[in-house]
């Protein structure tokens, strides 16, 4: 069982209950965070539902699906020019800071980089490329020196190429081994030449296969620089190919030149912090957003140990007005039975931000970078409208729509059909429920608990004397009976479901009602 406060809304017109309107959104005067989180503009709650770093192009598809909000500029004008477009079509922008959209009437916020804590590896290696060999950046020349013999380093082109690698101390060395790296069209090196400290130490001609290849020398060298020059190579359709490891080893067989990589964010807490800085002092009118990754999560402990994330993610909020973060259980991990994380990850980052709006961004296709298309199992509606709710209840004051696809071809936009649909209802749903979902908590107490122990959350506010649930199955696959329990609840009182065309009636402190695997439950109790 799960507790949390529940939705109430004020028994009046849809209208009244809405904040700001997701179509046709005029000028912004001020942008405050309200005492519930949320964000208000012109005094009205207002309820972001935000598109991912879409080109003005995609106004149109944002539209289709009634988000109100474009987060990252993600064509070629300049965010001036981006912030009328969207105006024309009353929509809002958040860009990354720029003197020349300051005051702009439709800037509802700046955002920083994306994921300054997204981890990223550095190594104290020291490599030298020869004059004319071509770097890859995704493959770090450092690599060949860290220790995994499946990472790889590009050399491009293979025959004629040279790395040197300076090393801290000298070392001596009775041996060397190479992992060459073995894939179809790409050029393999053959015959190698190894100098320590200038002077040949080894030559020797390598075979086209996987595995290490050792190789003793003639007598123990002593050097502190290791030079790699590849005399030839077996071709391939490709003249680049790539190193997959490089040791040096003493009479122990121990690796003398390894160099573990370490992990870093990509912006540490103090960069992060003056770019705050600087936001402020030039638009103090506009809050600051910053998207995380899901690495401050309990769920994720390989990235960031718990003292370095109790160092960070509190030292990063302090440089923004709202929060956010992305995990994308089924377009990044092809993992349904995460979709719960979306969940906790609102509730976690919601303990380190403190009183500031919360966003989570959500999955709304497939094609990601990360999963083959054989592994890839598919995203529904139903999972997408589930993971929005799990958000919402627990706390977020705004969505966003990650809708990015690079399989089996690259779109800014790639939704199917039925997605866009229903996230059209979704949001239109939303928007007019704004108010109500923003609104106070509940002041009484309330609980759900879920046949078989299903998971299962509810979230409740009040909006003048009436009352919402907001209630949500968590579970993926099965259905069952919830008991909702109000505090105060009398008997015969009449349980709006809304938007179902449906009522209950309860039972003294409670009342009951199904619900269908992942399934969410909207219901109104006049006073």
């Amino acid at each position: 069982m799960r507790k949390a406060g529940a939705f109430l809304s004020i028994v009046l017109p849809v209208a009244s209950a809405v904040g700001v309107s997701a179509a046709g959104l005029g000028p912004i005067k001020t942008v405050k965070v309200g005492a519930n989180r949320e964000l208000r503009v012109d005094g009205r709650p207002f309820f972001p539902l935000m598109l991912w770093l879409q080109s003005d192009a995609r106004i149109p598809d944002g539209l289709s699906i009634a988000v109100n909000t474009f987060c990252g500029n993600g064509g070629k004008l300049s965010n001036k020019a981006y912030l009328d477009k969207l105006a024309a079509n009353g929509l809002y922008g958040v860009v990354h800071f720029d003197e020349a959209a300051i005051g702009h009437p439709h800037l509802l916020g700046w955002i920083h980089g994306d994921e300054p804590d997204l981890p990223t590896q550095k190594s104290r290696a020291q490599v030298v490329p020869a004059p004319g060999l071509r770097i890859n950046r995704r493959t770090p020349l450092w690599r060949i020196l860290d220790g995994v013999t499946h990472s790889w380093s590009v050399l491009d082109p293979m025959a004629g190429a040279k790395v040197t690698f300076k090393l801290p101390d000298p070392v001596t060395a009775d041996s060397l081994g190479v992992w060459l790296t073995i894939s179809k069209g790409l050029a393999v090196a053959k015959e190698v030449v190894f100098l320590g400290d200038g002077k040949q130490i080894l030559t020797a001609t390598l075979a086209s296969k996987k595995g290490r290849q050792k190789l003793p020398l003639a007598a123990p060298a002593t050097f502190r620089e290791l030079t790699l020059q590849v005399v030839s190579a077996y071709p391939g359709e490709q003249v680049w190919g790539s190193i997959g490891e490089i040791q040096a080893y003493d009479k122990a067989g121990r690796n003398l030149i390894l160099s573990k990589p370490y992990t870093v964010p990509r912006s540490s807490v103090e960069e992060v912090a003056a770019v705050y800085r600087k936001i402020k002092a030039a638009d103090p009118t506009r809050p600051v957003f910053v998207t995380f990754t899901a690495y401050f999560m309990k769920a994720f402990p390989d990235k960031y140990d718990p003292a370095t994330k109790d160092r960070l993610y509190p030292g990063y909020v302090k440089s923004c007005d709202v929060a956010g973060y992305d995990i994308y259980p089924i377009f990044g991990w092809s993992k349904p039975q995460w979709l719960g994380r979306v969940a906790d990850g609102v509730t976690e980052l919601r303990a380190i931000a403190g009183r500031r709006p919360l966003y989570a961004w959500i999955e709304t296709n497939v094609g990601s970078r990360w999963v083959s298309p054989s592994r890839q199992k598919p995203l529904e509606p139903r999972h997408t409208r589930a993971e929005v709710w799990m958000a919402i209840i627990r706390g977020a004051t705004a969505i966003g729509y990650f809708t990015h696809r690079w399989q089996p071809d690259y779109r800014q936009f790639a939704p199917t059909p039925e997605m866009r649909k229903e996230l059209k209802r979704l949001n239109g749903q939303i928007t007019r429920l704004a108010a109500a979902i923003l609104a106070a908590p509940a002041a009484q107490k309330i609980e759900m608990k879920m046949s078989d122990g299903l998971a299962c959350h509810v979230k409740a506010t009040q909006l003048d004397r009436a009352l919402y649930l907001f209630a949500q199955n968590m579970d993926l696959e099965r259905r069952g009976t919830a008991t909702i329990s109000v505090d105060g609840l009398k008997a015969g009182t009449t349980v709006e479901v809304v938007d179902e065309s449906r009522r209950l009636t309860s039972q003294a402190g409670r009342f009951t009602d199904t619900f269908g695997p992942l399934a969410e439950h909207i219901y109104r109790i006049q006073p």
